[in-house]
């Protein structure tokens, strides 16, 4: 559902920037592509619910309201993973957000994965590319209690400079997990082929949300809670984490092969 023209086409149409298409798609690729020997997202084959919140003529508070709507239409729908490489600090006009803000309760976005959360909704966004300007830490929703916020890293497993930090304003570490996000492979929008490489916390938590959705696909009776629990505890870093990495690099075959209990019949089984 496209939430900023109130209707089904979430393709660009009359009246959108000619870029409104650019980053969804290249995000959406990272997720969800699937290409044999060119990419393969971790979430391909997976039911996907598409919600265009996001209008890149401008930066308001709209947005935000539009994201709300938009995980309130998701979880009516029974959406079990909620993904966005989106985040609001700065506005064009009016009333931005300040560093006190990012305390997990005082944004429309943050509020409204929360929300999300408490109805069994797995969330999870982009940590934010602030690390090496002045703003530094990470945005909302990112700030978020329950919300799995997602920094970037090279191939070498360092924290990529841009990568937004924590702690949040109340000294919570963030972000929680960090993936790959320096020159990530997507598709380009408007190709019926074409790729480009770029970077930034966008390209790192659709990797960090499709693992979550491996791990769900083979562990469905994991609730929201376990998920999140299960991704940060097979993290490299869990035992040591910080407000670079959180609690490291995410491992899909860590997460996976934690041991987990299903009741089956009124007893536990492996």
């Amino acid at each position: 559902y496209d939430f900023i023209f109130n209707d089904s086409i979430t393709s660009n149409q009359t009246g959108d920037s000619p870029t409104q298409d650019r980053h969804g798609t290249y995000v959406f690729s990272i997720l969800a592509g699937f290409v044999d020997s060119v990419l393969i997202g971790p979430a391909f084959n997976s039911s996907f619910i598409l919600a265009k919140t996001e209008d890149v003529r401008s930066e308001t508070h709209i947005e935000e309201d539009n994201y709300a709507a938009a995980l309130i239409w998701m979880e009516s729908l029974g959406v079990d993973i909620t993904t966005s490489s989106l985040g609001y600090n700065i506005f064009d006009s009016g009333y931005s957000y300040a560093y006190p803000d990012m305390d997990g309760r005082t944004t429309i976005v943050t509020k409204a994965a929360e929300f999300a959360f408490q109805r069994g909704v797995s969330t999870f966004t982009l940590a934010g590319n602030e690390g090496s300007n002045k703003w530094r830490y990470i945005i909302a929703p990112a700030d978020g209690f329950n919300i799995i916020s997602v920094g970037a890293v090279n191939d070498l497993g360092i924290a990529a400079s841009f990568s937004s930090q924590g702690p949040t304003y109340d000294g919570r570490i963030k972000p929680e997990v960090v993936a790959y996000g320096v020159s990530n492979y997507g598709a380009t929008a408007g190709t019926n082929n074409g790729y480009n490489f770029s970077s930034g916390t966008s390209a790192a938590a659709p990797i960090a949300s499709g693992i979550a959705a491996l791990l769900l696909s083979v562990h469905p009776h994991l609730k929201n809670t376990q998920l999140r629990s299960i991704l940060l505890e097979t993290s490299s870093s869990s035992a040591n984490p910080n407000n670079h990495i959180g609690y490291g690099i995410i491992s899909a075959k860590n997460a996976i092969e934690f041991p987990n209990l299903e009741k089956v019949n009124n007893s536990y089984v492996l």
